[in-house]
């Protein structure tokens, strides 16, 4: 496997893990925000997007576009950690999705059986 391949294989892995038997999200986010603080994440973020920056040359549209999505991405991450340390009810908030409901059940399903061969296979 390429020094590449490697490096995205926790991120993937990150995104299989919710199929596992007794994955809890709240554990999960528990976790998180017991080992960070939101201005670290803030600063985190703000290196990733200079390293990004410095480090590929890219065009300024998509530059850009990175840091719009940092920047939302944190925005995301500060309503997140206030909806947890306010307990915030957000049962109820009816959520509108960039992608279609039948989008996301298929990407889903599709990563279900991946994690499920997967997992066929290490037993």
């Amino acid at each position: 496997m390429n020094q590449q391949s490697n490096n995205l294989l926790p991120l993937e892995l990150a995104c299989y893990e919710i199929y596992d038997n007794g994955y809890d999200p709240l554990n999960t986010i528990w976790e998180f925000w017991s080992q960070h603080m939101i201005h670290d994440c803030q600063e985190n973020l703000c290196i990733l997007f200079e390293n990004y920056r410095k480090c590929v040359v890219q065009k300024d549209a998509d530059v850009k576009q990175m840091h719009a999505f940092l920047m939302q991405l944190n925005r995301v991450l500060m309503a997140y950690f206030l909806v947890h340390f306010r307990k915030i009810k957000i049962d109820n908030v009816p959520f509108t999705f960039a992608e279609s409901t039948e989008a996301i059940m298929a990407d889903q399903e599709t990563k279900q059986r991946i994690h499920n061969f997967f997992n066929r296979i290490t037993e």
